[in-house]
Protein backbone atom coordinates (compact mmCIF):
# COMPACT_ATOMS: atom_id res chain seq x y z
CA UNK A 1 0.00 0.00 0.00
CA UNK A 2 1.03 3.36 -0.89
CA UNK A 3 0.26 6.92 -0.26
CA UNK A 4 1.01 10.06 -1.98
CA UNK A 5 2.87 13.02 -0.05
CA UNK A 6 2.85 16.47 -0.94
CA UNK A 7 5.62 16.36 -3.14
CA UNK A 8 3.65 14.27 -5.27
CA UNK A 9 5.74 10.96 -4.66
CA UNK A 10 3.98 7.74 -3.04
CA UNK A 11 5.52 7.15 0.21
CA UNK A 12 5.78 3.21 0.63
CA UNK A 13 5.01 1.60 3.69
CA UNK A 14 6.25 -1.57 5.25
CA UNK A 15 4.14 -4.23 6.89
CA UNK A 16 5.43 -6.32 9.76
CA UNK A 17 4.07 -9.30 9.94
CA UNK A 18 4.24 -11.72 12.73
CA UNK A 19 4.05 -15.39 10.32
CA UNK A 20 3.54 -16.05 6.74
CA UNK A 21 4.33 -14.62 3.22
CA UNK A 22 3.13 -10.56 2.57
CA UNK A 23 0.09 -10.77 0.34
CA UNK A 24 -0.45 -7.55 -1.60
CA UNK A 25 -3.53 -5.83 -2.00
CA UNK A 26 -3.98 -7.56 -5.33
CA UNK A 27 -4.18 -11.31 -3.25
CA UNK A 28 -0.42 -12.14 -4.70
CA UNK A 29 2.35 -13.04 -2.80
CA UNK A 30 5.39 -11.29 -2.51
CA UNK A 31 8.66 -10.95 -0.58
CA UNK A 32 8.63 -8.49 2.28
CA UNK A 33 11.62 -8.25 4.20
CA UNK A 34 11.63 -8.31 7.93
CA UNK A 35 12.76 -6.23 9.71
CA UNK A 36 13.12 -7.01 13.58
CA UNK A 37 14.32 -5.00 16.16
CA UNK A 38 16.71 -6.40 19.08
CA UNK A 39 13.72 -5.86 21.67
CA UNK A 40 11.49 -7.60 19.44
CA UNK A 41 14.29 -10.38 19.11
CA UNK A 42 15.03 -10.88 22.43
CA UNK A 43 11.10 -10.87 23.22
CA UNK A 44 10.87 -14.15 20.72
CA UNK A 45 13.77 -15.63 22.26
CA UNK A 46 12.34 -15.58 25.34
CA UNK A 47 9.00 -16.74 24.38
CA UNK A 48 10.45 -19.63 22.74
CA UNK A 49 12.54 -20.51 25.84
CA UNK A 50 9.02 -20.10 28.13
CA UNK A 51 7.22 -22.09 26.07
CA UNK A 52 9.85 -25.09 26.21
CA UNK A 53 9.16 -28.31 24.21
CA UNK A 54 5.57 -27.33 23.26
CA UNK A 55 7.07 -24.88 20.68
CA UNK A 56 9.99 -26.10 19.86
CA UNK A 57 13.61 -24.54 19.80
CA UNK A 58 14.13 -21.28 17.39
CA UNK A 59 17.65 -21.99 17.21
CA UNK A 60 20.45 -24.37 17.52
CA UNK A 61 21.03 -22.43 20.41
CA UNK A 62 18.29 -22.20 21.63
CA UNK A 63 18.06 -26.14 21.06
CA UNK A 64 21.22 -26.10 22.77
CA UNK A 65 19.77 -24.35 25.72
CA UNK A 66 16.77 -26.48 26.31
CA UNK A 67 17.98 -29.78 25.77
CA UNK A 68 20.90 -29.09 28.08
CA UNK A 69 19.28 -29.82 30.87
CA UNK A 70 17.39 -32.53 29.99
CA UNK A 71 21.38 -34.07 29.32
CA UNK A 72 22.58 -33.26 32.90
CA UNK A 73 19.56 -34.47 34.34
CA UNK A 74 19.83 -37.68 32.16
CA UNK A 75 23.80 -38.03 33.09
CA UNK A 76 23.46 -37.40 37.00
CA UNK A 77 20.06 -40.15 36.68
CA UNK A 78 22.61 -42.53 35.74
CA UNK A 79 25.33 -42.15 37.60
CA UNK A 80 22.76 -42.17 40.62
CA UNK A 81 21.79 -45.76 38.79
CA UNK A 82 25.51 -46.43 38.80
CA UNK A 83 25.99 -45.53 42.44
CA UNK A 84 22.90 -47.47 43.36
CA UNK A 85 24.36 -50.47 41.73
CA UNK A 86 27.68 -50.49 43.03
CA UNK A 87 26.01 -49.90 46.72
CA UNK A 88 23.98 -52.72 45.87
CA UNK A 89 26.74 -54.91 44.56
CA UNK A 90 29.02 -53.77 47.44
CA UNK A 91 26.19 -54.71 50.52
CA UNK A 92 25.27 -57.82 48.11
CA UNK A 93 29.00 -59.16 48.53
CA UNK A 94 29.38 -57.60 51.94
CA UNK A 95 27.66 -60.72 53.28
CA UNK A 96 29.83 -63.53 52.21
CA UNK A 97 33.06 -61.88 53.28
CA UNK A 98 31.60 -61.34 56.59
CA UNK A 99 30.62 -65.20 56.41
CA UNK A 100 34.11 -65.83 55.44
CA UNK A 101 35.28 -63.49 58.05
CA UNK A 102 33.06 -65.39 60.93
CA UNK A 103 34.36 -68.09 59.49
CA UNK A 104 37.88 -67.74 59.99
CA UNK A 105 37.69 -66.57 63.08
CA UNK A 106 35.54 -69.52 64.46
CA UNK A 107 37.91 -71.86 63.70
CA UNK A 108 40.58 -70.50 65.42
CA UNK A 109 38.07 -70.24 68.43
CA UNK A 110 36.75 -73.99 68.29
CA UNK A 111 41.01 -75.00 68.19
CA UNK A 112 41.25 -72.92 71.47
CA UNK A 113 37.88 -74.76 72.72
CA UNK A 114 39.38 -78.00 71.62
CA UNK A 115 42.86 -77.45 73.22
CA UNK A 116 41.57 -75.74 76.87
CA UNK A 117 39.25 -79.04 76.69
CA UNK A 118 42.07 -81.00 76.06
CA UNK A 119 43.76 -79.37 78.88
CA UNK A 120 40.92 -79.63 81.34
CA UNK A 121 40.51 -83.27 80.76
CA UNK A 122 44.59 -83.77 81.03
CA UNK A 123 44.60 -82.17 84.50
CA UNK A 124 40.92 -83.91 85.56
CA UNK A 125 43.36 -87.33 84.09
CA UNK A 126 46.49 -86.47 85.88
CA UNK A 127 44.70 -85.39 89.66
CA UNK A 128 42.82 -88.93 89.04
CA UNK A 129 46.10 -90.67 88.54
CA UNK A 130 47.44 -88.92 91.43
CA UNK A 131 45.31 -89.57 93.59
CA UNK A 132 45.23 -93.27 92.65
CA UNK A 133 49.50 -93.20 92.91
CA UNK A 134 49.03 -91.86 96.62
CA UNK A 135 45.87 -93.91 97.16
CA UNK A 136 48.67 -96.98 95.79
CA UNK A 137 51.61 -95.72 97.67
CA UNK A 138 49.69 -95.31 100.49
CA UNK A 139 48.33 -98.87 101.03
CA UNK A 140 52.01 -99.93 99.97
CA UNK A 141 53.37 -98.05 102.75
CA UNK A 142 50.45 -99.43 105.68
CA UNK A 143 51.31 -102.65 104.47
CA UNK A 144 54.67 -102.47 104.53
CA UNK A 145 54.69 -101.42 107.95
CA UNK A 146 51.87 -104.25 108.86
CA UNK A 147 54.96 -106.46 108.08
CA UNK A 148 57.41 -104.70 110.22
CA UNK A 149 55.54 -104.70 113.09
CA UNK A 150 54.30 -108.39 113.04
CA UNK A 151 58.06 -109.72 113.24
CA UNK A 152 58.92 -107.30 115.41
CA UNK A 153 56.13 -108.84 117.71
CA UNK A 154 57.25 -112.47 117.18
CA UNK A 155 61.02 -111.59 118.06
CA UNK A 156 59.68 -110.36 121.21
CA UNK A 157 57.55 -113.19 121.78
CA UNK A 158 60.34 -115.31 120.99
CA UNK A 159 63.04 -114.20 123.04
CA UNK A 160 60.52 -112.97 126.11
CA UNK A 161 59.41 -116.29 128.47
CA UNK A 162 59.00 -116.59 132.08
CA UNK A 163 59.35 -120.01 134.14
CA UNK A 164 56.19 -118.91 136.19
CA UNK A 165 54.07 -118.04 132.83
CA UNK A 166 55.50 -120.64 130.57
CA UNK A 167 52.41 -121.97 129.17
CA UNK A 168 50.94 -118.12 128.14
CA UNK A 169 54.05 -117.25 126.65
CA UNK A 170 54.53 -120.23 124.73
CA UNK A 171 50.95 -119.35 123.39
CA UNK A 172 51.66 -116.31 122.47
CA UNK A 173 54.50 -117.31 120.22
CA UNK A 174 52.18 -119.81 118.84
CA UNK A 175 49.53 -117.20 117.87
CA UNK A 176 51.63 -115.76 115.37
CA UNK A 177 53.37 -118.52 113.83
CA UNK A 178 52.44 -120.33 110.43
CA UNK A 179 53.86 -122.51 108.32
CA UNK A 180 57.87 -124.29 108.97
CA UNK A 181 57.65 -121.72 112.30
CA UNK A 182 54.72 -123.28 113.76
CA UNK A 183 55.53 -127.13 112.91
CA UNK A 184 58.65 -126.63 114.56
CA UNK A 185 56.31 -126.44 117.86
CA UNK A 186 54.14 -128.96 117.07
CA UNK A 187 54.89 -132.00 119.63
CA UNK A 188 57.45 -129.56 121.98
CA UNK A 189 55.62 -127.20 123.76
CA UNK A 190 55.00 -129.11 126.72
CA UNK A 191 59.04 -130.83 126.84
CA UNK A 192 59.55 -126.83 126.28
CA UNK A 193 57.85 -125.79 129.30
CA UNK A 194 59.05 -128.03 131.40
CA UNK A 195 62.96 -127.49 130.62
CA UNK A 196 61.85 -123.47 131.26
CA UNK A 197 60.25 -124.31 134.63
CA UNK A 198 62.64 -126.44 135.74
CA UNK A 199 65.63 -123.83 134.75
CA UNK A 200 63.59 -120.87 136.41
CA UNK A 201 64.68 -119.23 133.24
CA UNK A 202 63.17 -115.34 133.05
CA UNK A 203 64.29 -113.34 129.94
CA UNK A 204 63.49 -110.16 128.38
CA UNK A 205 63.12 -109.53 124.83
CA UNK A 206 63.69 -105.61 123.29
CA UNK A 207 64.28 -105.19 119.55
CA UNK A 208 66.97 -102.96 118.59
CA UNK A 209 66.35 -102.19 114.99
CA UNK A 210 63.82 -103.68 112.31
CA UNK A 211 64.51 -102.83 108.91
CA UNK A 212 61.95 -104.60 105.46
CA UNK A 213 64.45 -106.60 103.20
CA UNK A 214 61.69 -107.05 100.63
CA UNK A 215 57.87 -107.61 99.92
CA UNK A 216 54.81 -107.90 97.72
CA UNK A 217 51.37 -108.45 98.04
CA UNK A 218 51.46 -111.49 100.06
CA UNK A 219 54.75 -111.20 102.07
CA UNK A 220 57.70 -109.74 103.24
CA UNK A 221 61.12 -110.62 104.88
CA UNK A 222 62.06 -108.30 107.63
CA UNK A 223 65.52 -107.93 108.92
CA UNK A 224 65.23 -107.81 112.92
CA UNK A 225 68.41 -107.03 115.66
CA UNK A 226 67.20 -108.44 119.01
CA UNK A 227 68.69 -108.41 122.76
CA UNK A 228 67.52 -110.68 125.55
CA UNK A 229 68.83 -110.03 128.88
CA UNK A 230 68.76 -113.48 130.59
CA UNK A 231 68.33 -115.30 133.74
CA UNK A 232 67.85 -119.07 135.01
CA UNK A 233 68.97 -121.12 138.62
CA UNK A 234 72.36 -121.93 137.15
CA UNK A 235 73.61 -117.90 136.79
CA UNK A 236 73.18 -115.70 139.08
CA UNK A 237 74.30 -112.80 137.36
CA UNK A 238 71.77 -111.52 133.91
CA UNK A 239 73.33 -112.79 130.70
CA UNK A 240 72.98 -110.07 127.81
CA UNK A 241 72.52 -111.23 124.53
CA UNK A 242 71.80 -109.83 120.54
CA UNK A 243 70.56 -111.70 117.83
CA UNK A 244 69.66 -111.04 114.42
CA UNK A 245 67.19 -112.66 112.62
CA UNK A 246 65.66 -113.00 109.44
CA UNK A 247 61.73 -113.36 109.27
CA UNK A 248 59.40 -114.26 106.87
CA UNK A 249 55.88 -112.52 107.31
CA UNK A 250 53.14 -114.02 105.35
CA UNK A 251 49.57 -112.61 104.41
CA UNK A 252 47.02 -115.28 104.78
CA UNK A 253 42.74 -115.00 105.12
CA UNK A 254 43.32 -114.79 108.80
CA UNK A 255 45.73 -112.01 108.51
CA UNK A 256 49.66 -111.99 109.18
CA UNK A 257 51.36 -114.69 110.87
CA UNK A 258 55.46 -115.55 110.80
CA UNK A 259 55.71 -119.08 108.49
CA UNK A 260 59.76 -119.24 109.16
CA UNK A 261 62.16 -117.38 111.14
CA UNK A 262 65.96 -117.53 110.52
CA UNK A 263 69.32 -116.82 112.72
CA UNK A 264 71.54 -114.70 110.52
CA UNK A 265 75.34 -114.10 111.52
Amino acid sequence: MSDVNGDGHRTRRRAVRSAGPPVEENGTSTTTEFETSAPEVISARAAVLGAGADSGPASVDDANAVTEPDVVASTTDTAADQESVVLAKTEGDAAPADEKANSGRRVPQLLALGAAALLVLALVCGATLSVFAVRSADQRDAHRDEYVQTARQAIVNLTTIRADSAKQDIDRILSLASGEFKTEFDGRVDPFTSIVQQAKVVSNGEIVAAALESDDDRSARVLVAAKQTLTNAGQAEPQTRYYRFRVTVTRGDAGLSVSNVEFVA
